[in-house]
């Protein structure tokens, strides 16, 4: 299940961006263009934008860096898809500038996920193939703080998708209509983020039943 609806989510925003990038932005903005100038207006002067070198849908936000980064079609092509994601993103370097609080809970969460992210489902793996309780229950827990940052991830999502529809709006960058594009391609993307945090949270309920017969 866990699967299914995570294969579910990709596709979900693989097509909605399949089909917005070619949908062209009435002013013909690029994702750069866009980006740079939200950027501009906030005066977020010191945040660069540059390209990605990882490829399709790769766009983020670099806090270390103080850099947007865009995947190459982003960045050059006048696109709905091209916009909407530039200013999601953009969005993100806004929440760190205003110190937005649940940014600091998630950072505080990220070594620990980091961690639980390499060694929590091998830990797990074991305890339960070895029948090894205190591996299984560290598992689990290991598992749970990956769930908990997925959790604290999702406000920010949300928050800078609703950034960028408002600056994209007040800023004349897009026409009404196109706002509503931009919307259903940010929606589809913020559906990834649900269903990773679903079926982390499908698997845990799963082994903690497991667990639990095992015990009775």
């Amino acid at each position: 299940m866990a699967f299914i609806i995570t294969i579910w989510a990709q596709s979900k925003v693989q097509n909605a961006y399949q089909h917005f990038a070619k949908v062209a932005n009435e002013r013909r903005l690029s994702g750069y263009a866009v980006a740079r100038d939200i950027l501009n207006r906030n005066g977020l002067y010191d945040v660069q934008v540059q390209v990605s070198q990882n490829g399709l849908l790769s766009d983020h936000y670099d806090p270390k860096s103080n850099t947007v980064n865009l995947s190459p079609k982003v960045y050059n092509e006048a696109s709905i898809a091209s916009v909407a994601i530039a200013a999601h993103e953009v969005g993100h370097a806004m929440q760190y500038a205003e110190n937005y609080s649940v940014v600091g809970v998630r950072n505080s969460l990220l070594p620990l996920a980091i961690v639980s992210g390499h060694a929590g489902w091998i830990v797990l793996i074991i305890g339960l193939a070895a029948r090894i309780d205190i591996l299984f229950l560290a598992g689990i827990v290991m598992v749970g703080i990956i769930g908990l940052f997925q959790l604290f991830t999702l406000p920010l999502e949300f928050d800078a998708s609703k950034r960028a529809l408002v600056q994209l709006s007040e800023g004349g960058y897009v026409n009404t209509d196109e706002v509503a594009d931009a919307k259903e391609m940010l929606s589809a993307a913020a559906l990834t983020y649900v269903a990773a945090l679903v079926a982390t949270l499908l698997q845990i309920l799963r082994f903690v039943m497991i667990y639990g017969r095992r015990r009775n």
